[in-house]
Formats: structure tokens, C-alpha cells, sequence
């Protein structure tokens, strides 16, 4: 081990300041998200007491009208402001993907993810570490965060096909004169993850004493979908304005029942050119790893000097930039 560590201490010096420099600007970036978000929320109060004080005195029916459409803005503003991207904290995201890390384990993930890069890029691949330090840093920060990614889509996409059938025990409980917060029990108990969790936090919000459009508008926060986005807008605005609750929720299943088919439709169609796109992606990683089975000499002439590795740099990067392009064009929301 001490030889090890003497026949290596310029590699395990550089390795240190690497892992130094990441800590720190993870941590940097973390901190920056959390104030940046704390700022819009601040601006976001500061427009609503404004607007709080500009309110007209209700008094005739075009005024009454007036405050239903500005009531319903609002709604939609709240329910669109939860959606996970540049108003979410990081903190949110991991909830949407159903996460129970924190940012310290988050940060220890990327961590581990930076070192194993690091190990693989300096030794299997046998690279100059000053070349496999930003390689290991640029995978330390994007495979954790792609999981996430991908976690939270595959997450929103379970709710999203099970979240029509609650709409329909709703609509039956409500037509059937349940009340409505024994439908929302029936959900939390009898149906799918992650739908029934979602629903019993709601009625654990309901049963601290907070309104039931409050709890609805949370469910859309921490699930960003526009189907309970629209499901937050119904419930508060039957909730100021009246309406058949059942009738309303009936048209929004149909609607997002409608949305799923259409969404089926596209994927159809385009389900050839994401199979081209895979296939050109994948194409000059499949030749060059058949190029190192055949022929070794010519791969290491990349891997072995530093113009080589340059040339490889360069290639994943445009790579990486084509494929994200050719995701852009293949991809279609509804």
C-alpha cells in the first residue's frame, strides 16, 4: 500500500484537489438554486399583496364576473408555478421522483459517481488524470442528475395513466351522494402507487386543517402534470363558484383520457425516427468497440497520447450535442 501510494502521488495529489473542487462546486450550485428560489418566492408574495389591496368591492354582476376570471387566473398561475423546472427547488425534484435523499446524500452520490469515473477514466482507460479529471467531474454532475431525470419521468408517467381511474371514483362517488372526502379515502386506499401515496398526503394535508383546494394545489406541485393541474383548478374553482363537481370531473377524465390517446398516437408516429436516431447515436460507439476487438492498434493511438485523447474529447462532446438535438427534433409533448 505505502508503495502504492509513493509510486503514485503526483495521480493521488491531483485526485485530492479534483475531489476539493467539486465538493465545493456542488455545493456553490446547490446553495445558488436554494437562494435563487427563495428570491421568486419573495417577489411571487410581493405581487400577491399588491394585488390583495387592488381588489374591487364586489357589488353588481359584471364586477362579480370580473373577480370569477381573475380567481381563475390565479388558479392557474398557482397551479402552473408548481411544475418541476426553473420555479422548483432541487429539493422538489427529488420528491417528484420519489426520492427520499437530502442534499448532503445527493451531494455523496456525486461524489461516489466522480470517483468511480475518475478510477475508470485514469485507469481502465488509462488517461492522463489532468484529461480524466474534467471527464470525471462532467459525469460526477450528470449521471446523478440524469437518474433523477429519469426517475421523476418514469414516476410522473405511472400517475399519469392510473390518475384517470381516480377521476372516475370521484365522479361515481359523488354521483352515488358520497361525500367527497370519502372518494378521496377510496383513492388513498384502493388504488396504484404512486397515485394512492400522493392521495393520502393530501388528505393528511386535509386533516391538519388546510382547505381542500390548498392540498389539491400541493398534489400539483409535487406531481407536475397538467392533468392535476387541472384537476387543482376544478376543485378551487367549484369551490368559489359551484358548480356539479361530478359533471366537471367526468369532462376532465374525458379530456385527460382524450390526452393519453393522442399522446399514444404521436409515439406511434414517431416511433421510427427514434429508432433511426438510436441507431445513428449508437453507430460510432458500436465501431469503434468493434475496431478494439479487431484491430487494438488503431484505438490506441486515441487512448494512449494526449492529441488522441484531445480528438476523443472532442468527438463525445459533438456527439453529445448531435444526440441532444436529434432528441429535441424526435420529441413531442402533447
Amino acid at each position: 500500500m505505502l508503495d502504492f501510494i509513493q509510486d503514485n502521488q503526483a495521480a493521488l495529489l491531483e485526485a485530492a484537489i479534483f475531489l476539493s473542487v467539486f465538493v465545493l462546486v456542488v455545493a456553490l450550485m446547490l446553495g445558488s438554486s436554494e437562494k435563487a428560489s427563495d428570491s421568486r418566492l419573495k417577489k411571487r408574495m410581493n405581487r400577491v399583496a399588491g394585488g390583495r389591496s387592488g381588489r374591487p368591492a364586489p357589488g353588481s354582476d359584471a364586477v362579480d364576473a370580473e373577480l370569477r376570471r381573475r380567481q381563475i387566473r390565479s388558479a392557474m398561475k398557482d397551479s402552473k408555478g408548481g411544475k418541476g423546472g426553473k420555479g422548483a427547488t432541487f429539493q422538489t425534484q427529488l420528491k417528484q421522483a420519489g426520492l427520499d435523499w437530502s442534499k448532503k446524500k445527493f451531494v455523496l452520490v456525486c461524489l461516489g459517481t466522480a470517483l468511480l469515473s475518475f478510477g475508470g477514466l485514469s485507469i481502465g482507460l488509462q488517461l492522463n488524470p489532468m484529461m480524466a479529471a474534467p471527464g470525471a467531474a462532467f459525469l460526477g454532475l450528470a449521471l446523478p442528475y440524469f437518474f433523477v431525470v429519469r426517475a421523476t419521468k418514469v414516476r410522473l408517467k405511472k400517475f399519469s395513466n392510473e390518475f384517470p381511474a381516480a377521476l372516475d371514483i370521484i365522479v361515481r362517488g359523488v354521483s352515488a351522494g358520497l361525500p367527497l372526502s370519502e372518494c378521496l379515502k377510496t383513492i388513498a386506499n384502493e388504488t396504484k402507487e404512486p397515485v394512492r401515496s400522493e392521495f393520502q398526503m393530501l388528505l393528511n394535508d386535509q386533516s391538519v386543517g388546510m382547505p381542500l383546494e390548498k392540498a389539491a394545489h400541493r398534489l400539483a406541485v409535487r406531481v407536475p402534470l397538467a392533468e392535476t393541474s387541472f384537476f387543482a383548478i376544478v376543485l378551487a374553482v367549484q369551490s368559489r363558484s359551484g358548480g356539479s363537481l361530478s359533471e366537471i370531473l367526468n369532462n376532465l377524465s374525458l379530456v385527460v383520457r382524450g390526452r393519453k390517446m393522442l399522446d399514444a398516437q404521436i409515439k406511434t408516429m414517431s416511433s421510427e425516427a427514434k429508432m433511426s436516431g438510436r441507431m445513428i447515436g449508437a453507430m460510432p460507439m458500436l465501431v469503434a468497440g468493434a475496431l478494439f476487438y479487431l484491430s487494438p492498434e488503431y484505438i490506441t493511438v486515441l487512448t494512449g497520447t494526449s492529441i488522441g485523447q484531445l480528438i476523443l474529447g472532442g468527438c463525445a462532446l459533438w456527439m453529445f450535442t448531435g444526440i441532444m438535438v436529434m432528441k429535441k427534433m424526435i420529441n413531442f409533448d402533447v
